[in-house]
């Protein structure tokens, strides 16, 4: 089966810096957020995924100058999360020519969000981020960083998502994020059947064997890493990395 298969780094903000940790916890400095996405621009990787997890904390929504430079900087689509809440906040963010804007927390308080950004906006543009952690062999609907339990079904919670407008999906699992071992291929399969537009994989890819075994193991087709093209080797040297163009393009003529 023929898939447009997309490899994405997905890039945490902390007070305007890059970070990354495990689990939701522990966030080390890594470095710069402007060195990292040039980088990745000039490998013309599929899409950056930018996400702020300090915004909602200070009650703020992304630091819009600071999207405004990067978008500047980068010639690849970009998508950008954190403590986005309202709709002119999402038009300020489309108007510096990003494509995409990942909403998560609060979608659970402002019920109505996901379907005024697809109105204006189009699905095109309104991403969903689902953050879920296994507790008592159940898959929970996490928010505010992985911090607090929703009280929502998360098969439920993704048909209200797509009846809402919802054009593509992130779905993290909390336990596998930041470790390096493997994608949670269960957690895809017990969705797979429920959903209907793009689903972005993430939480624990650590190889590009990962990469292929999810795509050779689930019917979805796209990726988001964060510590496979941040750190090199088993001590987690930093190093702003993607795999070589004839990598990518093996990966891609393999589902062709």
């Amino acid at each position: 089966m023929k898939k447009l298969i997309r490899i994405i780094p997905s890039l945490l903000l902390k007070d305007d810096y890059l970070v990354k940790g495990k689990q939701f916890h522990n966030h080390k400095y890594v470095g710069d957020i402007f060195n990292a996405v040039k980088i990745f621009s000039d490998k013309k990787v599929h899409e950056i995924q930018i996400l702020d997890i300090s915004a909602r904390k200070k009650q703020k929504c992304i630091d819009q100058s600071l999207i405004k430079k990067i978008r500047s900087e980068i010639f690849v689509p970009l998508a950008v999360g954190g403590g986005i809440k309202t709709i002119d906040e999402v038009s300020s963010i489309i108007n510096e020519g990003v494509e995409k804007v990942i909403v998560n927390s609060e979608n659970f308080l402002n019920k109505n969000l996901i379907e005024q950004i697809a109105k204006k906006f189009g699905s095109q543009s309104t991403v969903v981020s689902i953050d879920v952690k296994k507790i008592d062999n159940e898959y929970k609907i996490m928010s505010n960083n992985g911090e607090k339990i929703e009280n929502y079904n998360l098969i439920d919670y993704i048909n209200h998502i797509q009846n809402n407008g919802a054009g593509e999906i992130i779905l993290t699992s909390i336990e596998n994020e930041g470790l390096k071992n493997g994608l949670d291929i269960d957690l895809y399969n017990f969705v797979e059947e429920y959903v209907n537009i793009p689903l972005v994989a993430s939480g624990g890819v650590g190889s590009i064997k990962d990469i292929i075994n999810f795509f050779d193991n689930s019917s979805f087709s796209a990726v988001a890493c964060g510590s496979l093209f941040v750190f090199f080797g088993n001590r987690n040297a930093v190093l702003i990395n993607y795999p070589d163009k004839k990598s990518i393009e093996t990966i891609m003529t393999k589902y062709e």
